[in-house]
């Protein structure tokens, strides 16, 4: 009798022990995240600079909400030389998994024939943080998100 329970259970113990993770679906999260830092140093940061230009990110926010969607907004200055600057505001409406503590947010459908598509951002996601950078491109700068207070 004993070893027949144990022939029953073996199999579900294994099973169990095999699940990760990564086999787990996407979890999900909600909140609105500040933009604090970009590779290290404080908003306002220089992202991109040249000899002929230079590229601030003044402020940023991303909105996360329950159902997997992201609204990325972010205020931008563009100085050029000799003297002349813009400044304009980028938003982005995407979605996000979750996966353990990686978070990929942008666009999980192929990107249509003739279309500019933005790149996926991926990082790490904890409960008051998250860090973001493009996909495959180890020189793309790291942007630190912390969650907003509550009001």
């Amino acid at each position: 009798m004993r070893l027949s329970c144990l022939k029953a259970l073996l199999p579900a113990v294994a099973l169990s022990m095999a699940c990760s993770d990564s086999t787990a679906p996407p979890r999900l999260a909600s909140g609105l995240y500040v933009l604090e830092t970009v590779n290290g140093q404080a908003v306002p940061a220089i992202v991109n600079a040249s000899q002929t230009d230079t590229s601030f990110m003044l402020s940023a926010t991303l909105s996360l909400d329950g159902a997997g969607n992201a609204v990325r907004i972010e205020h931008w200055r563009y100085v050029y030389q000799p003297s002349h600057a813009e400044e304009g505001t980028f938003t982005a409406n995407a979605e996000y998994r979750i996966t353990g503590d990686a978070i990929t947010v942008g666009s999980f459908q192929p990107c249509p024939a003739n279309a500019l598509c933005e790149g996926n951002k991926v990082g790490k996601f904890s409960s008051t943080t998250l860090t973001l950078a493009y996909a495959n491109n180890p020189a793309a700068p790291v942007f630190l998100y912390r969650i907003a207070p509550s009001l």
